[in-house]
């Protein structure tokens, strides 16, 4: 009788410590699923966060630009052209206007151009239709202009982002283009973009002197910018570089398939 007691003892001690176990691995489970969840939700409203601060920026620079395109434009710009215009008559009048009176109307006509073209840079009707392709050939058409180096531009016919997608490639390309100006010495920068099944795919790569990878992640050269920017976007980006052997900056970006 006391053997079959203690065996019942023994097997009901036995149950519950395996009872104990099980709802302690239980509860282990579960902790470990609401941190995991927990932790995704706070990156998730982290992300959120950004994506709203970033769109509460661009808002507040649309409406500062368009305040001051319409500044430009309205007030600068007429005064601009009356006194141009006031020039026109001067000229008119003399019978032989001297040298810098014309050079002041050919210099203030510039200014006038100069002036309408940074008006309809600011203005947000502008932005809604920004175009990659067409402003980055401008770049490098500047650029090549100036004849120290040459740039190359391969690109597709379109690109599928939209405009304050593109707005924002524009700015991290143009980044590593003057990262290469400016630090690498280069003589030659290729930028190439095409896009992939779901994805667009841009690299910035020249010959100039390269860097040593963890001088020139500590160097800064705009990089942090360059990364929170892609990062913005879903995309990922990564630099290459060795001394001697020039820098390549690599971008991959999702494409939404409404874009498509």
């Amino acid at each position: 009788m006391e053997k079959s007691q203690l065996i019942i003892a023994v097997l009901f001690a036995t149950a519950v410590l395996l009872l104990l176990a099980f709802f302690l691995l239980f509860f282990l489970v579960r902790y470990r699923t609401r941190s995991n969840q927990y932790i995704s939700e706070r990156e998730n409203l982290q992300k959120e966060f950004e994506q709203i601060l970033m769109q509460s920026q661009i808002e507040v620079q649309e409406n500062t630009f368009a305040a001051l395109s319409m500044e430009l434009h309205d007030n600068i710009g007429q005064l601009l052209v009356s006194a141009k215009a006031l020039i026109g008559v001067t000229q008119y009048n003399m019978p032989s206007p001297p040298e810098t009176l014309n050079v002041a109307g050919e210099t203030l006509g510039k200014a006038i151009s100069e002036l309408r073209s940074l008006s309809k840079l600011l203005d947000k009707e502008w932005l809604q239709q920004f175009d990659f392709i067409a402003n980055l050939q401008a770049e490098v058409k500047r650029i090549n202009a100036m004849q120290t180096l040459q740039v190359s531009f391969s690109h597709p016919e379109k690109l599928l982002l939209q405009p304050e997608e593109q707005i924002i490639l524009f700015r991290i390309v143009q980044e590593a283009i003057q990262n290469s100006i400016k630090h690498s010495q280069a003589q030659q920068i290729d930028i190439n973009v095409s896009h992939s099944v779901a994805s667009l795919i841009v690299s910035i790569i020249d010959n100039g002197k390269g860097f040593e990878k963890d001088v020139m992640m500590s160097a800064g050269l705009g990089l942090k910018n360059m990364k929170h920017r892609t990062q913005l976007m879903g995309g990922t980006i990564e630099w290459k570089s060795s001394p001697g052997n020039g820098s390549a900056v690599m971008l991959k970006l999702p494409v939404k398939k409404s874009e498509q």
